[in-house]
């Protein structure tokens, strides 16, 4: 049985509709993670995060207090950044060995994050631990380039499994360094460093002493 031309017409139009919501809905979704607005973001970060370790620094005996009122703007109170930016603040400076000077700790991750961009995003991360679960973080899977120096540490198959930038929204593990970020009212404020970031951090840092 043959459908009226006026049915088939609806049929045809109901269809191109479809399709068109089905590829209005892809381009959204690709649209969603913009890699140059997010740069712009953490870069603006990146500039305050470096003002209020400077200012932490220059506090005699800082009390976590202290410590949540210097880095309002710039770290989540109570995460697991708030105690990083401690330790950084008492890491000792550069040390000099005959003619050879070592950066510190502190300059080796500052470095890291300014030679950083954002790749793409890991989606909420999953707190196990209680004591953070009070705030939602989201993961930002960040690129390292280093020069050519960083390969052996991404090649190395004890680290990554293997090295690969997870799909947008996915969180992997051993895939590819990450920071934690609180996203609220268009502000960013550091919550949490992955292993896989700290981790590129102290390989850099043996680099000297090779």
């Amino acid at each position: 049985m043959r459908l009226p031309i006026c049915t088939s017409f609806s049929w045809f139009r109901l269809l191109a509709l479809t399709v068109l919501v089905a590829l209005h809905a892809g381009v959204a979704n690709a649209q969603a993670f913009d890699r140059q607005a997010e740069n712009q973001r953490y870069r603006q970060w990146l500039s305050d995060f470096k003002q209020d370790l400077e200012r932490l620094r220059q506090s005699p005996d800082p009390t976590d207090a202290d410590v949540d009122r210097l880095f309002a703007r710039t770290v989540v109170p109570g995460s697991r950044a708030t105690q990083l930016a401690k330790e950084l603040a008492k890491a000792p400076g550069g040390t000099t060995s005959g003619e050879i000077h070592f950066v510190g700790i502190l300059r080796l991750f500052l470095g890291v994050l300014s030679d950083a961009v954002v790749a793409g995003d890991g989606g909420v991360f999953p707190e196990t631990q209680a004591g953070y679960r009070k705030d939602t973080l989201r993961v930002r899977y960040m690129h390292v380039d280093g020069g050519g120096r960083l390969e052996p540490y991404f090649s190395n198959p004890e680290v990554f499994t293997p090295y690969r930038l997870p799909e947008s929204g996915t969180l992997a593990r051993d895939a590819y360094p990450f920071l934690l970020f609180e996203d609220r009212d268009g502000k960013l404020r550091l919550g949490g460093v992955s292993m896989e970031f700290w981790e590129l951090v102290r390989f850099m840092d043996a680099l000297q002493h090779a």
